[in-house]
């Protein structure tokens, strides 16, 4: 019994040295050492659309390490990117607007989680000088009699930002903004217009016209007798004002030959008519101020064909 008791006694002190031991390896084997800090960050290279930066390496004790790279430009990856060890530059090319002033950072994080020491560099980039190189091709879709639908192949740019316009028989018509796509309305029935489209960069600069391409529309269509549905749902939310500012929304119409692109909607502020407007669901027009505004929302199709008013009176 004696003897069982001394072995069981020498089996504890045995476990508590070896925890000891193994607490003690532990703790020296954290790793608390951090990566020296990327050397020589600079920007070796600049576009309006991109910055591209570059460095000597960090170096760790324990050789396992990736660095963070963020920029003041954001864009897709967020603001940071991570990259391997064996990375000494970056094109940063995202979130990046000509003639911007931005500040990069970058640093080094250890599997350990240890960080270095941050480097970063701040540097404007250039303005866009160069307009796009070639034009849009135009493609003629559906046309009815006050209406047609229009698309068109990108311009060529050395930058990703291009918003188009349209022109009709010369003049601006419609800005598409960055959609290769658009209906033009307020058309005349049986007239032939000439359209053409253009894209620009984000500073400005032009691209050659696209080539003319003729648009006749058509007679209005003398068996369509149905009117669109009245626009449903009229309502400002909440949303008129003292000095008669008022915003209008409402469900869009539908109609049986019409799409609902191509409905216009004429907008009535106390009886007259005030503006109108094609293949939209909200407004924004004024009444008289402080006193209560009755407003008429009437849907019309291509054949004239007009709708029961939707009204409202504010406030």
């Amino acid at each position: 019994m004696l003897t069982t008791c001394k072995t069981n006694q020498a089996l504890l002190v045995m476990g508590a040295l070896a925890l000891a031991l193994c607490s003690t390896a532990v703790a020296a084997i954290r790793d608390r050492t951090p990566p020296t800090k990327p050397g020589n960050f600079r920007v070796t290279a600049k576009t309006p659309f991109s910055v591209t930066v570059a460095w000597t390496p960090s170096a760790d004790n324990s050789g396992n390490f990736t660095y963070r790279l963020w920029s003041t430009a954001g864009g897709a990856s967020g603001g940071t990117v991570t990259l391997p060890r064996t990375a000494t530059s970056f094109t940063w090319d995202t979130g990046i607007y000509p003639r911007n002033y931005y500040t990069f950072g970058l640093y080094a994080v250890d599997a350990a989680g240890n960080n270095s020491a941050q480097a970063t560099v701040q540097t404007t980039v250039p303005a866009d000088t160069t307009p796009p190189s070639t034009a849009p091709i135009v493609t003629v879709g559906n046309v009815g009699s006050t209406y047609a639908m229009l698309s068109w192949t990108a311009a060529q740019d050395d930058g990703p930002y291009l918003f188009y316009g349209v022109l009709v028989n010369g003049s601006l018509h419609t800005s598409a903004g960055t959609n290769r796509f658009v209906t033009i309305n307020f058309l005349e029935a049986q007239t032939t217009y000439v359209v053409q489209v253009y894209a620009a960069d984000y500073g400005n600069n032009v691209s050659p016209l696209s080539a003319p391409v003729n648009v006749t529309t058509t007679a209005p269509n003398s068996n369509d007798t149905t009117p669109p549905t009245m626009p449903g749902n009229l309502t400002d939310n909440g949303m008129s004002f003292p000095d008669g500012e008022t915003w209008l929304f409402w469900q869009q119409s539908t109609d049986n030959v019409d799409p609902q692109p191509v409905i216009r909607y004429d907008i009535y502020a106390n009886g007259v008519l005030d503006h109108s407007l094609v293949g939209a669901g909200r407004t924004i027009l004024y009444g008289n101020p402080g006193v209560q505004n009755t407003f008429n929302v009437i849907a019309v199709d291509s054949a004239g064909n007009q709708s029961v008013p939707a009204t409202i009176t504010t406030p």
